[in-house]
């Protein structure tokens, strides 16, 4: 800790960027998020050994010593979801196999699935009738709940060497939820070298949440600690672009505080999926092309512009930088070229209004290496771990397939979902996503909805108003940037014409945080009251927070509790 206080004061309090208040407001604000973020997380264990049945050792069968009532079997899958078994027992009197159930599926990887049995017998022939199945463990329970070992369990020792990570109850922290069964398992792939499954989005996410895996294991910690991550130095991020557009360490404070809580970055930050990512790139790319403009604006007020012709290697590497964070956030998901997009106008506004003829063109060749070649090349080399059903012709065979394929996807999908969202219902958080719903018991229910805190949201709308108005009637360049910021998000979103949800709209909802920054400084200048209205408007925000986080967080709750969180008619936070 003392090492990153010293950090931050050469970096940034010698840049005059940062007084030791901000040090210490942005070190609290960063240490709230991360113990909120971290607290139950998941499980930091799940079975990993494995059984492979096929088409040479597709039969399992169990012996459990005596006739026994069997209630159920809960399978955790590896990774190939959707397996199909044929379930039958065996007649002793007739010798021969009576059919339970001919076609019973266990559906999610790397969870627990469990399939209803009620019937009394010794033995137990499980056919998985799938190519390939892949199974990590196997648990058999009486109808009362109780665990039972068959008798011959040595005989499929990866099936049940791992009892005891069995759950009292099924939720988040012991398996996949939402799109954690692509993602997650993508990454998983990685690191073995296996076919991959997820192809619909660059790979860049999948290659982060890989690491975590690495580090702890194919666990529900594992493949959502690098979000974790992610999440936490977003907030460091937001509170320095706050600071370097502000200049305020109050503005910068109260605009992270909106960050740190609001929901759906809190929900995005412990999931294992490539959204956070995006979001965290989307924001570094802008951050330094806003350092750009203000490098050359005080290398223009300084004595050495005189001296030079060209803009200096201050300039330069921001510019640098933005492309570079543009690149990882275009190989992480398709939604960082809409923000180059944004990027590309702001540029050239600011450029061409401020630079003669010759040096436009000199940035323009400079900015042609990082903000096209740069890309171009991460993006193919996200591709490297990447296995396909069929052998491709080297690697840029593989990116040509891997992104017509990605395309094609998008552009043709025809698929409905009742929590997707159209982009219009978004600022007013009309349709939360319900990325998790496990009954804990008779009364409370573990739920994890992704939604934006109201209190934050709502308020934003008005906020965006009179930012817009600043930019159009005051001419307001700060206000500017912030709009083409948040339009570059948004606007794209318009004109798509496949399932959306509301998460879509999260790194929109940052520039609309910033936004929210941008009117807190004003208020405060104008009005004397302002700091005191400010203070007490954050502390509604934080309220609302922690009135909704039992239902974004998984922490088990009264189902009648989430419930009367129903304020919108569409809003289902449990089940």
């Amino acid at each position: 800790m003392k090492k990153f206080i010293s950090f931050l004061k050469r970096k940034y309090i010698v840049s005059g960027l940062l007084n030791r208040q901000d040090c210490i407001n942005l070190l609290v604000l960063t240490f709230i998020f991360a113990f909120l973020a971290f607290f139950r997380l998941g499980n930091t264990y799940a079975p990993e050994s494995f059984y492979t049945a096929d088409t040479q050792n597709r039969d399992i069968v169990i012996d459990f010593g005596e006739y026994t009532d069997i209630g159920s079997v809960s399978i955790f899958l590896g990774n190939l979801n959707t397996r199909h078994f044929s379930i039958s027992a065996f007649n002793e009197v007739t010798g021969a196999w009576e059919l339970i159930n001919g076609d019973t599926t266990a559906e999610s990887v790397f969870a627990w699935n469990k399939i209803d049995l009620n019937y009394r017998l010794r033995y137990l022939g499980i056919v998985a009738t799938d190519e390939e199945s892949v199974i990590n463990e196997m648990v058999f329970q009486k109808p009362d709940g109780t665990v039972i070992l068959p008798i011959n369990y040595q005989e499929y020792p990866e099936l049940f060497d791992e009892q005891e990570m069995f759950p009292e109850v099924k939720t988040y922290m012991t398996g996949t939820m939402f799109d954690e069964v692509y993602h997650g398992r993508t990454a998983y792939e990685f690191l073995h070298g296996l076919t991959t499954y997820e192809t619909t989005h660059p790979h860049f996410g999948k290659i982060l949440i890989s690491l975590g895996i690495m580090i702890f294991g194919m666990t529900p910690f594992g493949w959502r600690f690098m979000s974790v991550l992610f999440g936490i130095l977003l907030v460091p991020l937001i509170y320095l672009f706050a600071k370097k557009l502000l200049r305020s360490t109050f503005g910068a404070t109260a605009t992270t505080a909106l960050l740190v809580f609001d929901c759906m970055h809190y929900t995005l930050s412990r999931i294992a999926t490539i959204d956070i990512f995006a979001a965290f790139f989307i924001v570094l790319m802008y951050y330094f092309m806003y350092d750009y403009f203000l490098k050359d604006s005080a290398y223009r007020s300084s004595s050495l512009a005189l001296q030079n012709k060209f803009p200096p290697k201050s300039v330069y590497i921001p510019l640098a930088l933005s492309g570079i964070s543009m690149a990882l956030g275009i190989a992480t998901k398709w939604t960082g070229v809409y923000a180059g997009i944004g990027l590309c106008i702001l540029f050239f506004w600011y450029t061409l209004t401020h630079f003669p003829k010759g040096q436009v063109l000199r940035l323009f060749g400079f900015c042609c290496v990082f903000f096209i070649a740069v890309p171009l090349l991460v993006y193919a080399l996200c591709f490297i771990p990447v296995v396909g059903y069929s052998e491709y012709n080297g690697l840029l065979d593989k990116v040509i397939q891997g992104t017509m394929y990605m395309f094609d996807y998008h552009a043709n999908l025809v698929a409905e979902h009742y929590y997707s969202s159209p982009f219009y219902e978004w600022p007013v958080i009309w349709m939360p996503l319900l990325d998790a719903n496990d009954m804990v018991n008779a009364t409370q229910v573990s739920a994890i909805s992704c939604m934006g805190n109201p209190a934050i949201w709502w308020v934003g709308i008005p906020c965006e108003l009179y930012v817009l108005f600043r930019w159009i009637i005051k001419k307001d360049k700060k206000a500017g940037f912030l709009c083409i910021s948040y339009l570059a998000q948004y606007v794209p979103w318009m004109s798509i014409s496949r399932i959306t949800f509301i998460y879509h709209y999260f790194p929109a909802i940052l520039f609309v945080i910033l936004m929210m920054g941008y009117t807190i400084k004003c208020i405060c200048e104008h009005f004397s009251w302002g700091k005191k209205a400010i203070t007490i408007y954050l502390a509604i925000a934080v309220l609302c927070f922690f009135l909704f986080f039992p239902v974004i967080s998984g922490l088990p709750v009264d189902k009648e509790y989430g419930l009367h969180l129903r304020w919108l008619k569409d809003w289902i936070l449990v089940l």
